[in-house]
């Protein structure tokens, strides 16, 4: 990137703005249960699919890559 210049009232703006989504994070509590629920999950079974379309994407996107150079 050659020079940029930007006006220090776009800069002060920009900060502003940034400072104000940082500081805004709304505050969420945690959830507590009674003694009597039960709250473990059961674990999801991970597919067979799974690992091939991890595999599709990859080649997918390798095969995009060298396309673009």
């Amino acid at each position: 990137m050659k020079n940029i210049k930007l006006p220090i009232s776009k800069m002060v703006l920009t900060a502003m703005l940034f400072l104000a989504t940082m500081a805004y994070q709304p505050v969420h509590s945690q959830i507590t249960f009674d003694d009597d629920v039960d709250d473990e999950v059961p674990g999801a079974p991970i597919d067979g699919l799974l690992g091939l379309g991890l595999a599709a994407g990859a080649y997918y996107g390798i095969r995009k890559l060298k396309r673009n150079k």
